[in-house]
């Protein structure tokens, strides 16, 4: 090894290798990562004529952090991701709701007998303000609207926007509390997920830039750092 003497209140190789591996210890985030792999680079271009084996073992020893970090990443990645899926297909439990299926097929009945005989253009005012009225009565007759649909006479006449309003008007209190509930387990999952995705990304391209610094051009066949 080549002896040199650092300058007045300049950190010697052995400080600066120490604090580097203990920084390196202590990485964290991407962020840690990428000024840790310019502080790497600087170090190797500094030391690597100097000291081959304490360039090679900083290099290897940041090398590894950044593998072992992108392999905790892609965990927790997968691990929010199944989150992500539980939380989109929690389905409602209806088990607890009353049966009101007797009270909405009277309902029905009663809107049939409302309905036009003939369904046309000129009467669509009508049966849109008919089946509107039945929506804003509440459950029951959301759910009314609802059953119309199985019956082709009356499936065309029932637009896209009256159909949505009498599906979340046919839903109970209980299952619009469980939906607002889902939705923010689902955005909070959500932003996790993408948070995973960014580090994971900028850890990725940390790797790259590191395993770049292995090429002929600086390491020996034997793994040796040299002089460009």
């Amino acid at each position: 090894m080549k002896k040199t003497k650092a300058p007045a209140n300049e950190p010697t190789i052995i400080e600066r290798h120490n604090t580097l591996f203990t920084q390196i210890e202590a990485a964290k985030t991407a962020d840690d990562v990428r000024e840790l792999v310019e502080a790497v680079k600087g170090f190797i271009v500094s030391y690597k004529s100097v000291d081959k084996a304490m360039t090679k073992r900083i290099y290897e020893k940041l090398l590894n952090k950044v593998n072992d970090m992108v392999a905790e990443n892609e965990f927790i990645y997968q691990r929010i991701n199944t989150r992500l899926e539980e939380a989109t297909n929690r389905a409602y439990d209806f088990s607890g709701e009353k049966d009101d299926s007797p009270a909405v097929q009277s309902k029905m009945l009663q809107l049939m007998s409302q309905m036009p005989k003939v369904i046309n253009a000129n009467n669509l005012n009508r049966i849109n303000k008919t089946l509107n009225d039945s929506i804003n009565s509440g459950v029951i007759g959301s759910k009314a609207v609802l059953e119309l649909l199985k019956y082709p006479a009356y499936a065309g006449s029932i637009s896209a926007t009256i159909r949505e309003r009498a599906f979340n008007g046919s839903k109970s209190a209980a299952e619009h509390a469980f939906d607002r509930l889902k939705e923010t387990e689902r955005k909070k999952v959500e932003q996790a997920l993408a948070s995973a995705y960014l580090q994971g990304y900028r850890l990725r391209n940390s790797q790259k830039r590191l395993v770049s610094f292995k090429k002929p051009t600086v390491w020996n066949p034997d793994g040796q750092m040299v002089t460009e």
